[in-house]
């Protein structure tokens, strides 16, 4: 299941077609789950579509059940010629915005065609004199927000040189393609500012905080949506969010996903430019009114039919592509799409190439909505009070730092107030925090104005008091960092906080080490004081647990990074003490292990292991067979263990130093990725299962040791792996019954399967340990989120998202966002 499915060109197709891949996984799920034979011999709707001597026969079932995959059966009459025929069937398509016309969407886009306009700037002073920084007195004033003074908006190619800058733009569709943010296809937004010399060359180029500009709802043709954007400028030192004076010239781009050609940076991260805007401007000390003189045009007019994928499937769309035919060819087929309960028509479309053409038909269908009863849970303690009634805990991560505030214009105390209150109205009732360490200068002494500080703050000090919600504890991320530690000691009542390092920790930057006895300290010195400025609003569970959330990756397996960071020289040191004591002496050491060790001093799990490239710090990467510590030997086994033991050591003491001050406080861990706490299985035919296996020993987080340690009761991640609506299930049940309660915050919008095949991406046999070569490739979709959230409460865990982390692709689309919807009224009509 899910471990090979690859398609190579037909006898019909010309030899010099590219190979191709399929991703059929929600077929696959619904077949060996048996729902799919719901659909056998079911009343159905006939249509047909005929384009340029294609002839198109199809069946669709007249009823389903929300969620449910249905068949689409058809027959295409194909006329000899070199053109490319794709028949693709969605659910999603808005009738009233739509209307008649036949629309292409980004699974397969037609012309990508927009107008970009520039609308205006505005420029902003820090307002230092009246900015309150924290201080180690967790009771510190609250601070005015926003910290700057701003000028009115101007629509002006002379700009004033400020400490930061915004820049307003519209975007209308004019094209014949509905774009959306999400899944397999998405459209977005790159703009970037280069500084000029003199003679008009480049001096040096920068983007945004987030990289990418994020359009959250779908756009059809004819419809527009507005902009800002702030460049991060690190060339001006501490003006990085403003521009000095001078000429620059800025650079918007329109992307979108990329599957003409396989392209390993462009299909799965970057995108492909379709259009693009050029804006000379002039920065100068007082601005003014000068015309503004822009350029645009559309980069990419080619076909855009995926070259490389023969099938594919995701939440609400669906599609089969046919390669040209030498002869007159019928071929009876059938293509698997999954219905959303707002779904009123499924529409396919027949899509030709070479020219383009597209014709379609609109067939009704009604959606039964008994998949979505959620049955009630007396034992989970994941819940919150609201006026009286208790209702299920709804958790979303936002980034009000990091990703959503001063980034997403001038008026953050506009959007953040209106974020936070469509989080609530649509039924978020708990919020988590990334916890980043850019306000812990101010605790060592910092007084100026920093952007990312002040709008966390609002976020937690007004908003988060004024809409009354609740919040999970909080502590650092990442614990290696050292900011953490630089500023600490006030609060440890110490003149300096002293450590020792170790290279590559989180982020491929040098750090704390793991083992370092002040690392318990730091984390729960950090806990104690978010608690006693924030604490009134923490979230509770309903048996008295204060959960307290430490992100804190120790390792990756994916597609574009797999590593485990670096540990440090003290927990080398105290990895060898452990393996003596297991062992005994070096003989059985090397007896076990395969090695050559003349005494425990040899033994350096972190030294002289590879490095994959692609510019990404990942090392260290154990693929070197001549090194003992490779993926999977004896020696890494024993070593993951161990970095799990250490991981456990560090929380046991952190907790208990904890609960002195927080009664009933405990960590609660978020890694990234697609770990699950549960057993997995490293030889199982479902390469999930396998993920899970290999993925947590990467991250120091071996299933047996925190199962047995009982340290770890509640935990989290930003799952992108896109684990089926059974897989899910038995995770959540196997997580509660080892006494870990989940608490995910998935990113549905931009799930990233690995699917095996013999063509694309990078070698897999080492990671998932099998038996033979085989290459994985990343793949985008986007995946429904209610039947999810509805088996994590069910089976006692609590049901939460990712709403605003625009740089990684995980956020609230207008997809999510009607799901939350559904999932609030129907826990508020659950029996109880």
């Amino acid at each position: 299941m899910f471990l090979l499915v690859a398609v190579t060109p037909s006898s019909a197709v010309t030899s010099r077609a590219p190979q191709t891949v399929s991703y059929t996984a929600l077929s696959d799920a619904a077949r060996a789950s048996g729902q799919l034979a719901r659909y056998d011999g079911a009343p159905t709707r006939e249509a047909a579509i005929d384009l340029a001597g294609y002839h198109l026969d199809l069946t669709v079932p007249r009823t389903a059940r929300a969620y449910d995959v249905i068949p689409i059966s058809y027959t295409l009459t194909q006329p000899l010629g070199r053109r490319r025929a794709a028949v693709e069937a969605v659910a999603f398509e808005d009738a009233a915005k739509a209307g008649d016309t036949p629309l292409y969407d980004m699974a397969i886009p037609g012309d990508l065609d927009v107008k970009i306009e520039y609308l205006g700037s505005v420029s902003a002073d820090f307002d230092n004199e009246h900015y309150i920084p924290l201080t180690a007195d967790p009771k510190t004033p609250v601070s005015p927000f926003p910290p700057y003074k701003r000028d009115s908006m101007v629509r002006s190619s002379n700009v004033r040189a400020a400490n930061a800058v915004w820049f307003k733009f519209r975007i209308t569709n004019t094209g014949d393609t509905i774009l959306d943010p999400e899944g397999f296809g998405a459209s977005f937004m790159q703009p970037h500012i280069s500084k000029l010399k003199g003679d008009g060359s480049v001096e040096w180029t920068a983007g945004t905080v987030n990289m990418f500009e994020r359009q959250l709802s779908y756009l059809y043709p004819g419809e527009s949506t507005e902009q800002w954007v702030n460049f991060f400028c690190p060339q001006n030192g501490g003006d990085a969010r403003g521009l000095k004076e001078g000429d620059y010239r800025i650079d918007l781009s329109m992307l979108y996903r990329y599957y003409r050609d396989y392209n390993w940076g462009v299909n799965i991260w970057a995108g492909k430019e379709f259009a693009k805007l050029t804006m000379p401007i002039r920065v100068t000390a007082k601005g003014g009114k000068s015309p503004v003189q822009t350029s645009f045009e559309v980069t990419d007019k080619d076909d855009k039919m995926p070259g490389y994928f023969d099938r594919f499937e995701e939440f609400m769309t669906s599609f089969r592509v046919h390669r040209w035919v030498r002869e007159d060819t019928v071929s009876r087929d059938k293509i698997y799409l999954q219905v959303a309960p707002w779904t009123e028509k499924v529409v396919v479309k027949l899509i030709l190439t070479d020219p383009r053409q597209i014709a379609v038909a609109k067939i009704p269908i009604r959606i039964t909505n008994e998949t979505l009863d959620v049955k009630y849970n007396p034992g989970n303690v994941m819940v919150v009070n609201q006026g009286g009634k208790q209702m299920p805990a709804f958790v979303a991560q936002s980034m009000p730092a990091m990703r959503t505030g001063f980034q997403l214009g001038p008026y953050p105390e506009k959007h953040l107030l209106q974020q936070i209150q469509e989080m609530k109205d649509l039924g978020v009732n708990v919020l988590a925090n990334t916890a980043g360490s850019w306000w812990a200068p101010e605790i060592g002494g910092r007084k100026g104005v920093e952007l990312h500080s002040a709008c966390y703050k609002y976020w937690y000090d007004v908003l988060a008091r004024r809409l009354d919600m609740k919040l999970m504890g909080w502590c650092v991320y990442p614990p290696t960092s050292p900011a953490w530690y630089a500023n600490a000691a006030p609060l440890l009542g110490v003149n300096e906080v002293k450590y020792s390092t170790a290279d590559s920790t989180y982020g491929g930057h040098a750090g704390v080490d793991r083992s370092d006895p002040i690392v318990p300290e730091v984390i729960a010195a950090w806990a104690k004081y978010n608690y006693e400025r924030w604490g009134d609003m923490w979230f509770k569970t309903s048996d008295g647990r204060v959960p307290i959330d430490i992100e804190d990756t120790w390792g990756w397996m994916r597609d574009d990074i797999n590593i485990r960071y670096m540990t440090g020289p003290l927990s080398v040191q105290r990895f060898r003490d452990w393996a003596k004591a297991k062992y005994g002496d070096i003989s059985q050491v090397n007896a076990a292990w395969g090695s050559q060790f003349a005494d425990f001093s040899q033994i350096e799990p972190e030294k002289d292991q590879g490095v994959e490239g692609d510019g990404i710090d990942q090392k260290p990467v154990y693929n070197k067979p001549e090194n003992p510590f490779h993926d999977w030997s004896p020696a890494v086994s024993d070593w993951d263990v161990f970095r799990t033991e250490l991981r456990m050591d560090t929380y046991q003491k952190a907790n208990e130093i904890i609960r002195r001050t927080i009664p009933g406080g405990e960590l609660a861990l978020r890694t990234e990725g697609a770990n699950l706490v549960v057993p997995g299985d490293g030889t199982s035919d479902n390469m999930h299962w396998r993920h899970v296996y290999y993925s947590q020993r990467r991250d120091a987080m071996v299933f047996d040791v925190v199962k047995q340690r009982d340290v770890i009761h509640f935990y989290s991640d930003y799952t992108t792996l896109p684990y089926t609506e059974q897989e899910w299930r038995q995770a959540m049940r196997e997580m509660v019954a080892a006494g870990v309660i989940p608490v995910f915050v998935p990113q549905f919008d931009h799930m990233r399967d690995i699917l095996l095949n013999p063509y694309y991406g990078r070698q897999y046999q080492m990671h998932y340990g099998l038996d033979q070569p085989s290459k994985g490739m990343m793949v985008h979709c986007l995946m429904a989120a209610y039947p999810w959230w509805k088996a994590t409460y069910e089976e006692g865990g609590a049901p939460g998202m990712i709403w605003s982390d625009y740089l990684c692709d995980g956020f609230a689309t207008e997809t999510t966002k009607r799901e939350l919807k559904l999932l609030t009224a129907h826990f508020a009509a659950m029996e109880k």
